[in-house]
């Protein structure tokens, strides 16, 4: 049972059922894929609101504990990669600027990761990335599904590289930067520009042609997709920098 939180709300309260709802998910050993309760039953079982318990849910979605699946609710994700992904979250966090050399970082993953992939991939981790790619679609308008399922889609093809040490490595350093582009609209449940309905058919083309490298067993064509995604990834960084030194 959750130790009620009252009637209090703010921050501090939503990092406080955070806690609480990490406790349990640790000590019961729920299983990956779990579905958590719903926030309205998290509300009743903590005694917050919905906006905090909605808050704190989004906060362990930035940890890597949770992920948000878009009309279904929250799910437990635990992965050995979390601690990884702690680590390399608390370097960046030590020196803001080191985001520009993450994401290079990022880049040299995948392009191995799917370069790897396009000759190993099996037809079920191809049939894997076509899914991600259809739930990353149907993410567009919501920050917190969007990156649950952006991560998903990319360490889907990374993973049939079939090395899971890359894999591993790759997914800590890919959620970090993109928990870093989005932890303002995340901590607030707004949307970006560029994560706007409209953008859909661009965010789409942006990772079809990944997947579609992947599946045609083309690795030009999956270094140019790649390095294409890397490209808008590191402007929307920019963005977010110059808007938090504005």
């Amino acid at each position: 049972m959750l130790a009620s939180a009252g009637q209090r709300d703010g921050e501090p309260v939503a990092a406080e059922i955070a806690g609480q709802i990490e406790q349990v998910i640790v000590s019961a050993g729920l299983a990956e894929e779990v579905r958590l309760p719903s926030e309205r039953d998290l509300a009743q079982l903590t005694g917050a609101s919905r906006p905090t318990v909605s808050q704190a849910i989004r906060i362990l979605i930035v940890k890597g504990l949770v992920e948000s699946r878009r009309g279904s609710g929250a799910y437990v994700r635990r992965k050995p990669e979390t601690s990884l992904a702690a680590t390399v979250s608390l370097m960046l966090s030590l020196n803001k600027e080191s985001v520009v050399h993450l994401n290079d970082l990022r880049l040299w993953l995948e392009s191995d990761g799917i370069t790897q992939a396009i000759t190993r991939a099996s037809p079920a981790e191809v049939d894997a990335g076509e899914a991600a790619l259809r739930r990353l679609a149907a993410s567009v308008g919501n920050t917190a599904a969007w990156i649950s399922a952006d991560t998903q889609f990319h360490a889907t093809l990374v993973r049939a590289s079939h090395n899971p040490f890359l894999a591993s490595i790759y997914e800590s350093v890919h959620e970090t930067l993109i928990n870093y582009e989005y932890r303002n609209w995340i901590g607030s449940g707004t949307v970006p520009d560029w994560l706007r309905p409209s953008e859909a058919a661009g965010l789409t083309a942006l990772h079809a042609p990944i997947l579609a490298a992947v599946r045609d067993r083309d690795e030009k064509a999956g270094r140019i997709a790649v390095l294409r995604h890397h490209h808008v990834m590191a402007q929307h960084l920019a963005e977010v920098a110059a808007h938090s030194a504005g």
